[in-house]
């Protein structure tokens, strides 16, 4: 699914890091990652499971291997024709993302349980 460019009047900033952004649609109910200037839309499971892909990323491994395998990731996001090719330092930064928005997602739906809102 093609997403515009720039974030619509719909969309609504969940996280942001310096590296990129999580959005929620609000017409769509998805999720979309800005990252590396482009933008991938999700659905909470979809988010889910690329989130917990990324977290498999051995990181560690790819520190301290010298073998070339080891320089890049590559992570294909479900239902998806993107494909993410990453180093350390990028996967490292797509987790902060992707596990921030995370967090804020969580707090959120504990806050709206308990009738309060960020907003």
């Amino acid at each position: 699914m093609p997403v515009v460019a720039t974030p619509s009047a719909h969309w609504i900033e969940i996280f942001r890091t310096d590296k990129g952004s999580v959005y929620q649609c609000d017409r769509t109910s998805r999720l979309i990652l800005e990252f590396w200037d482009t933008h991938t839309a999700f659905s909470a499971r979809d988010f889910a499971q690329f989130r917990r892909m990324v977290d498999t990323v051995d990181v560690r491994q790819m520190a301290l291997s010298t073998d070339s395998e080891y320089d890049v990731e590559i992570l294909t996001p479900p239902r998806s024709e993107r494909c993410y090719v990453l180093t350390l330092c990028e996967v490292v930064h797509l987790r902060e993302l992707l596990n921030g928005a995370q967090l804020m997602l969580e707090l959120n739906s504990m806050l709206r349980e308990c009738g309060c809102s960020l907003a």
